[in-house]
C-alpha cells in the first residue's frame, strides 16, 4: 500500500484594512455636520438671550433713574406732576425749553413742574432711543399694585415697554418697578 501525501496549503491571510471606506467617511461626515449644526443653533440662542438681557438691563437702568429723578424732586411728586406727564406727546427732537440739569455753578433754575417735564423727556427719550419702540409709564398704586388716583396713595409705578423678535414677530416685553417717593 502506498501512502500518499496530501498536501494541505496553508490558509490565506486576511487582508488588513489599509484605509477607511468612503461609506465610513461619509457617515462621519454626516454625524460631524449634524454636530455642527446643533453647536450654531446653541450660539444663536445664546446670542438671542444675551441681546434680551442687555434690552432687560436698559429699560431697568432708565426705570432706576426715573426714580432716582423722582426722589430728588419730591415737590413735583407730591403735586402730582410726573404722573400728569403726557409722553406720547414728548418731541426728542425738541428739548423742553428749559434744560433742568445741574449746571457747574451747582444752580439749577428749575421749578417741581419744569423738573418733572425735564425727568419725563430724559426717560422718554431714552427708551426710544436704547429699545424698540420703547416707552416709559408713570402711574399711582396701592398696596395690593392696584393703579389708584395719586392723592391717594404712596407707591408710584415706572413701567418701560419694549418689543422684542420673536419667531418672526414681535412681542411686547415690560419692566415694572414700585417705589415708595418720599412726600
Amino acid at each position: 500500500m502506498q501512502r500518499t501525501m496530501i498536501q494541505i496549503a496553508p490558509a490565506p491571510k486576511p487582508k488588513t484594512m489599509a484605509g477607511a471606506t468612503l461609506l465610513e467617511v461619509m457617515i462621519a461626515m454626516v454625524i460631524m455636520s449634524i454636530g455642527l449644526i446643533g453647536l450654531a443653533s446653541l450660539q444663536l440662542s445664546g446670542v438671542n438671550a444675551s441681546n434680551g438681557s442687555e434690552k432687560r438691563t436698559q429699560a431697568t437702568m432708565i426705570a432706576n433713574d426715573l426714580i432716582e429723578r423722582m426722589r430728588a424732586n419730591p415737590a413735583g411728586v407730591s403735586a402730582g406732576n410726573y404722573a400728569a406727564v403726557d409722553f406720547s406727546t414728548i418731541d426728542c427732537t425738541n428739548p423742553p425749553p428749559t434744560s433742568c440739569e445741574t449746571l457747574s455753578s451747582g444752580a439749577v433754575g428749575c421749578n417741581a413742574q419744569q423738573m418733572a417735564n425735564f425727568d419725563a423727556y430724559i426717560a422718554w427719550c431714552n427708551a426710544t432711543s436704547l429699545l424698540q419702540s420703547g416707552t416709559v409709564a408713570i402711574s399711582c398704586t396701592d398696596n395690593s399694585g392696584s393703579v389708584q388716583a395719586c392723592a391717594s396713595v404712596q407707591f408710584r409705578r415706572i413701567t418701560v415697554t419694549w418689543q422684542t423678535q420673536v419667531d418672526g414677530g414681535t412681542k411686547n416685553k415690560s419692566v415694572s418697578m414700585i417705589f415708595r417717593p418720599v412726600i
